[in-house]
């Protein structure tokens, strides 16, 4: 085994926390080193965001072109390519996966190819690994001992980043280690489009995936243990996101549960699956037949065989790695970002802690700080939202006020022929101060931004309806739902409530 210098930061993890962190740790002057036992990028570059987004676009294209006769353009005979799509996907996520290595390499970072392990609180092993249980290409998260070999390297740091993210965490469903049950890892290996799929879970990720095989053709039923979809968000996203769905044909059981799975169903070869459903207190119960199962909730972090042991690094009771706002652990010089920490589990807050972990450790003052946080759901349509929902703005004591325009009521949208959704704003009512951005609709996770400036200034609602926004756009529905809420909309009807009383509306009703 190889002895190295000590470095002045060493990565665990190679994905959105760990090689943003790595670069930037670089740019700072710093000696680093990044150990990644998977390819570059993480599990969302090759496993997750990019590339169900690739496939996501294809979806989206070929309802484009199914239903291009309503833009006035005729085509014949359109049909899907299913492996044209997962070797575009495959395609994309390569290109950006070497580009993440040539990163690396320009900006002098030494990176490591295998699975790290502490020796000391200051030092890892790097050991090969063997092959992956999903097949060649597959994932090896939290892979067991036995597929891990005899160190190569000894890697030694005087600060330490844990950034091994996060993977599936299997259900206590009887059934689920069945054939043909696979997880959202497990659904890119899938070499056709499944002719019927049960998701469970009807959050982000069994939302997009039920989007994907519905427009690819599969039968879909969607179950949720919760009373609605994409239940972190505003309830108004779910509602109108389980309408569209169910116009498009695929069928939403909330508040249900999946019992049991069972060989037998009706289906393709004699390994299709018979799914039981029942209600959240197990009455009411059916059976649906299945060529697979996708589950898509729970995640643990990926801390097995890292031996933490030997650094006294704390964890909490779900194994998640304790971090303070500059992502240090209890242990000095050993620092934790990403899904492993558990704060947010979402790429871009694993890219924005590395970054300020790097800050951290060149000295700068930064700290998370996660009030203007946004999430975004790549489903048709899209949901992306940030800040508080209305729910949880009363919970907290505001006096709200909200406000809600509809996307059929933008020009921009009508010419697009996509006018399901609207933004929904959430204000404080006696300042105005924006509490929360929530949008349904086409191209909301471009859209959100904007709400996520005005949260960072704490921007009012005055700030959003007086700036000038192009026209025709989908952007102008952030404008009106801010006029809304102010009590004086342009293009939809008036309200029946009186205006509102702050700043700008209080002094336009005076010259009235």
């Amino acid at each position: 085994m190889a002895e190295q210098s000590a470095f002045d930061v060493v990565i665990v993890g190679g994905g959105p926390g760990g090689y943003p962190a790595a670069i930037r740790a670089a740019q700072y002057g710093l000696r680093v080193a990044l150990i990644e036992k998977e390819r570059l990028g993480g599990v969302c570059l090759n496993w997750g965001c990019i590339p169900t987004k690739a496939m996501l676009r294809s979806a989206d294209v070929l309802e484009t072109m199914q239903h291009s006769a309503d833009f006035g353009i005729l085509a014949d005979n359109v049909r899907l390519d299913y492996p044209a799509v997962l070797k575009r996907k495959d395609t994309i996520v390569k290109g950006l996966t070497d580009g993440v290595g040539q990163l690396l390499k320009a900006n002098g970072v030494t990176v490591y190819n295998g699975h790290a392990r502490f020796n000391s609180p200051n030092a890892l092993d790097v050991v090969g690994v063997g092959k992956s249980p999903l097949g060649a290409g597959g994932p090896q998260y939290n892979a067991p001992s036995d597929r891990v070999g005899q160190p190569t390297a000894r890697v030694a740091g005087k600060n330490i980043i844990v950034a091994t993210g996060s993977t599936p965490a299997q259900l206590p469903i009887p059934g689920a280690d069945l054939h043909g049950v696979i997880n959202s890892d497990g659904a890119f290996l899938l070499q056709q489009v499944p002719t019927r799929i049960v998701i469970v879970g009807g959050g982000a990720v069994g939302t997009e995936w039920a989007t994907m095989f519905s427009a690819f053709g599969s039968e879909v039923i969607l179950v949720e243990l919760l009373p609605g979809l994409l239940p972190v968000e505003d309830e108004d996203m779910g509602r109108m996101l389980s309408r569209s769905f169910q116009k498009r044909g695929i069928k939403v059981l909330t508040s249900s549960t999946v019992a049991k799975i069972e060989q037998g169903g009706r289906g393709k070869g004699a390994l299709a699956l018979k799914v039981t459903i029942t209600d959240k207190d197990g009455k009411n119960e059916q059976s649906v037949d299945a060529d697979n199962v996708l589950i898509g909730v729970s995640r643990r972090p990926n801390t097995l065989d890292l031996n933490l042991e030997a650094t006294g690094v704390q964890t909490d009771q779900r194994g998640y790695i304790s971090v303070d706002d500059q992502l240090h652990t209890n242990v000095r010089g050993i620092y934790a970002i990403g899904d492993v920490v558990g704060k947010v589990l979402l790429a871009h807050v694993a890219t924005h802690q590395g970054l300020v972990t790097a800050g951290v450790i060149a000295g700068h003052n930064e700290r998370m700080d996660y009030k203007a946080v946004p999430a975004a759901t790549f489903t048709h349509p899209e949901v992306a939202s940030v800040g508080l929902t209305e729910a949880k703005a009363r919970d907290a004591g505001h006096d709200v006020v909200v406000g809600k325009f509809p996307f059929a009521a933008l020009g921009r949208a009508q010419t697009y022929g996509n006018t399901d959704g609207l933004v929904k704003i959430v204000a404080d009512k006696k300042y105005g101060e924006v509490l929360g951005v929530h949008i349904i609709g086409p191209s909301a996770s471009d859209l959100i931004p904007e709400g996520v400036l005005a949260l960072q200034l704490e921007a009012t609602l005055e700030d959003i309806a007086n700036t000038i926004h192009a026209h025709p756009t989908l952007g102008e529905g952030s404008m009106e739902a801010a006029m809304v809420a102010l009590g004086l909309p342009v293009h939809i009807g008036p309200p029946r409530r009186a205006p509102a009383t702050t700043g700008q509306a209080q002094a336009v009703a005076a010259t009235r």
